[in-house]
Order: structure tokens, then C-alpha cells, then sequence
């Protein structure tokens, strides 16, 4: 016999259940209550759970489209630092030939700029760029006389846009962290809702199960590419 405590349980509570597929699942659930059918109490029955659903099914989909959205926009500001850091490696390389003509490879000069060469830039990572970028603008502002102003204000325009990329990203990322909080408080009383309709429906058709699949659509909760792959090996043939 089933542990009478499990129906007191958030059956939706499952890392298993994308936000995606609650939200399809909702959605045909709601649009099933919407035309279901029966006595006056069950109608009565419906159009309650269905007056208690929908504005909660409205506030989860409202707090999944701005988490989506602002994960598309990070994901640009993402590409967009990573393309000034590419971007700033390559000019590096391109720039060194210069610093040597002018000062001669390993002078104190070429020091300022490539102390470790320029394996230390083609390794660079997103912590120390700032700081790489602080040296070598201040190595060519200093310098500018012999090596032109022009070249101060490429590695100047390079460091304002990496930082505004970067900047741009880690605001974004914690615009993400707060809409994932919004959409998980969301998701919690969506899915309580939920299982409440799921129990009250149920109780009002005890012992018809089949009655079910009239209400919910539980393959939409089901990742069919999850099941192929969680699916039992086939027995031996003869």
C-alpha cells in the first residue's frame, strides 16, 4: 500500500522538470479545465481550481520570460567580452613588433610592456586583463613620443571595452541570480497549486483513474530524449 503521506507531498518538485516543461504541462492543464465538463458541482469544481490557477500560472510565466531574457542578454555581453579579449591579445601581438623596432627587444622600455613576453598575454585570463591592459596604456602613454599617440589610444579604446563588457556582465549576471529567485518563488506556489488541483480532482472522480489523462498531460512533464536514454536495455533476442 502507497505511504498515505505521499499525497501530501509537491509531486512538481523534481529537478527532473524543467521550468519549460511545467510550463507546457500548466498550460494544457489549464486549457483542459477550461472545457471540462460534468454535473454542476464538478463544473463549480473546475472553474474554482482553474480561478486559482491562472494567476498564479500568469506570475510564472511572466518571471520565465524575464529570466530567459536576461539569460539571452548575458550570453551576449558574454560573447562581447570575450571578443574584446581576443581582440586585445591579437592587437598585443600585432603591437609588439613596434615596442621592439623602437626600443629594442629586452631594453627597460621593452621591459614595461612584455616583463614575461608575450606568452603572458596569449594566456591572459579574464582576472588579470584589467590589470594587463592598466600596464600596458600606461607604458604607451609614457612612451608616446617614440611610438605615437595613436597607439595610447587603441590600447585606451581596448580597455574601455573590455571593462564595459565585463562590467556589463557581472550586472547582468546578478539581474539572472535575482530573476532565478523570483522564478523559483513563482514555480513553488504554481506547483502547490497544482497538486491541489491534482488531489481535488481526483477526489472527485476516486476510483475512475482513467479520468486523468481528461485533465493532465503528465508526457509533457517527460523528456523524451532523458527517457531514451534512461530507458532499459532490450533482452535478448530468443
Amino acid at each position: 500500500m502507497m505511504l498515505i503521506s505521499r499525497f501530501f507531498e509537491n509531486h512538481l518538485d523534481d529537478a527532473k522538470i524543467s521550468a519549460e516543461e511545467l510550463f507546457l504541462f500548466v498550460e494544457d492543464h489549464e486549457a483542459k479545465l477550461k472545457t471540462a465538463g460534468g454535473t454542476p458541482e464538478q463544473v463549480a469544481l473546475y472553474r474554482g481550481l482553474l480561478g486559482a490557477l491562472t494567476p498564479l500560472f500568469a506570475e510564472f510565466d511572466a518571471k520565465l520570460s524575464t529570466r530567459n531574457s536576461l539569460l539571452a542578454t548575458l550570453e551576449g555581453d558574454t560573447i562581447s567580452k570575450d571578443d574584446a579579449l581576443r581582440l586585445f591579445r591579437a592587437t598585443i601581438r600585432q603591437r609588439e613588433g613596434r615596442v621592439r623596432d623602437a626600443f629594442g627587444k629586452g631594453s627597460p622600455e621593452y621591459e614595461e610592456f612584455f616583463p614575461r613576453g608575450l606568452t603572458e598575454y596569449a594566456r591572459a585570463r579574464v582576472g588579470n586583463v584589467p590589470q594587463l591592459m592598466d600596464r600596458v596604456v600606461t607604458a604607451a602613454t609614457r612612451h608616446q613620443a617614440k611610438l605615437g599617440a595613436e597607439l595610447v589610444a587603441e590600447f585606451t579604446a581596448l580597455k574601455t571595452k573590455f571593462n564595459t563588457a565585463r562590467e556589463g556582465q557581472v550586472d547582468q549576471k546578478g539581474s539572472v541570480a535575482e530573476a532565478r529567485t523570483a522564478l523559483a518563488t513563482a514555480r513553488l506556489a504554481l506547483e502547490l497549486q497544482v497538486s491541489r488541483n491534482i488531489l481535488q480532482i481526483a477526489a472527485a472522480h476516486v476510483g475512475t483513474p482513467s479520468i486523468a489523462t481528461q485533465f493532465f498531460t503528465q508526457s509533457l512533464l517527460e523528456d523524451p530524449t532523458r527517457l531514451r536514454e534512461e530507458a532499459p536495455p532490450a533482452p535478448p533476442a530468443g
